[in-house]
């Protein structure tokens, strides 16, 4: 006789992995009539804006946008009056579109983009040649629907069931947001004004992200840092936080509920003075895409076994898999290295350090980094250097979180990257900050349907009492279920507690069930 079933429906969503990709893309480009003819140049920063993603018919991740492309180059017609050379700037855009390995039932497909390398070569004094290397780290949900079998529907003549309980954190759902941001930013008194805009660098993270009644209420920071050429040649840098906020939609969200909060750069503008007129600010226009990723503690009961004492019982099975004790701790460690510069140098203008994407391996987590200085070396000719270099920190799992699971690591440097002046070049020493999210995922057997059997005939009858100790691997479902007991009866018989555990040297009395 087939048994009916209670179930219990569970509809949620799960994090997805993909492996990071690549992408190349070149420019040429013509110095405009209005711009001096290329000397030499300097350095070429970039940022990444992604403003398309999306997976294609045939599963593939979907990736599109531009690199804001600055080159700083010593003009042919440079001022020598000053032994400071007066640099400019050449400043445009390189499209790209690429794509990567996807799985077509990913749901809210996302793409952060990184800018591992960028380089311009001067083909004569009047066109250059850019050429940038992304790499592109593609994420994404898969919506899972669970039916599980939680009790007997009705009356299972003499049917024991071994009911399990896991809590498993899971994606509730992903909410997305476009934003412009604008912000005049005032020059330092008593220098003079903006005359060009060099290079401008962004740093842009979420710093809280809470969902209030029906409301995901979230704040993050923009870091700037602005390089300009004051009236009159000076450089100078404007280096300011820029903190924001934004609403967006909660509904349908339980307020237990967390959430996080990532940020996609779409478009930039950065131009000296005001609407007003004010040629001693410098005005930051931006466009955003704010993503945040919601998620709830899900509780999940199922049936791992069963069986009855008054007859056979033919079980269906299915494996279950959940995400289990997802537990994040943060790490903080001081990197120092060291940048060989082909001269002496006499001061430094701008420093950068950025983090590429972490990976654990082998009990630690590898974290690519780039650095770069910008300097005026002992004749007060302006110099940069680049260096590309990885970091090894432990990966120390959080307290209680078991050795073996699945970990992601996440990096940013955070601080100010102070600048030591060496006899070989220049010293970076700044703190980095990393963290990891584990999470086991373990396998169950549970339940998924069964029917009674009838008894077979000639089958000898199994005796009234049995007398028999406990094997070291036994449990006191299993010996219930050999003998077709239950395991109230064999604690009640046995004067035991509910809960006591049961010494394997001592001989239970196994009773047949009435």
């Amino acid at each position: 006789m087939e048994l009916k079933f209670k179930k219990t429906g569970h509809d949620y969503y799960e994090p997805l992995r993909f492996s990071p990709f690549s992408c190349e893309t070149m420019r040429e480009s013509i110095v405009p009539d209005s711009c001096a003819d290329i000397a030499r140049i300097v350095e070429t920063t970039g940022l990444v804006c992604l403003t398309s993603r999306e997976l294609t018919g045939d599963g593939r991740f979907s990736a599109g946008g531009t690199v804001e492309v600055s080159v700083l180059y010593i003009p042919e017609q440079a001022d020598r009056s000053s032994r400071e050379e007066s640099p400019c700037a050449l400043h445009f855009q390189i499209p790209f579109q690429c794509y990567g390995e996807g799985l077509p039932e990913c749901e809210f497909p996302d793409i952060r983009g990184e800018l591992r390398s960028i380089d311009t070569r001067a083909l004569n004094p009047r066109k250059v040649l850019t050429r940038a290397n992304l790499t592109l780290y593609p994420a994404g949900c898969r919506h899972t629907g669970l039916s599980v079998c939680t009790d007997i529907d009705g009356e299972g003549e003499g049917v024991q069931l071994l009911g399990q309980k896991r809590e498993t954190r899971v994606v509730a759902g992903v909410r997305e947001k476009e934003f412009s941001f604008s912000e005049e930013l005032p020059l330092s008194p008593g220098r003079g004004g903006a005359e060009e805009i060099l290079s401008t660098r962004l740093d842009i993270r979420g710093t809280d992200s809470k969902l209030i009644g029906s409301k995901l209420v979230v704040k993050g920071l923009i870091s700037a840092a602005i390089l300009y050429r004051e009236t009159g040649g000076r450089l100078a840098m404007l280096q300011q936080d820029l903190p924001f906020s934004q609403i967006l939609e909660g509904s349908g969200f339980d307020e237990d509920c967390e959430s996080e909060a990532d940020y996609r750069l779409l478009s930039v503008e950065c131009r000296q003075g005001s609407e007003g007129g004010d040629a001693y600010v410098v005005t930051v226009n931006l466009t955003l895409s704010a993503r945040v990723t919601v998620w709830r503690r899900e509780e999940v009961s199922f049936i791992a076994d069963l069986y009855s004492t008054a007859a056979p019982v033919r079980c269906e099975t299915m494996d279950l898999e959940l995400n289990e004790d997802c537990q994040r701790s943060a790490r903080r460690q001081n990197i120092r290295e060291l940048l060989e510069t082909a001269a002496a140098v006499k001061s430094v203008l701008d420093t950068e350090i950025s983090c590429g994407g972490a990976q654990v391996s082998g009990g630690e987590v590898k974290i690519p980094l780039w650095a770069r200085c910008l300097y005026l070396d002992e004749n007060d000719a302006l110099g940069s250097v680049r260096k590309e270099f990885t970091v090894s920190c432990p990966a120390e799992l959080p307290d209680g979180a078991p050795a073996g699971e699945d970990c992601l690591a996440e990096s940013v440097c955070l601080g100010d990257v102070i600048a030591n002046i060496m006899p070989e070049g220049i010293e970076l020493r700044a703190p980095l900050e990393y963290s990891l999210t584990c999470a086991s995922r373990r396998r169950y057997l549970c339940v998924s349907g069964g029917e009674t059997e009838e008894e077979e005939s000639g089958r000898e009858r199994a005796p009234s009492l049995v007398l028999r100790k406990m094997g070291p691997e036994e449990t006191l479902w299993s010996v219930a279920k050999q003998y077709r007991t239950t395991c109230r009866g064999i604690l009640e018989v046995n004067e035991l507690e509910e809960d006591a555990p049961i010494p394997t040297d001592r001989l239970l009395l196994i009773p047949k069930a009435r």
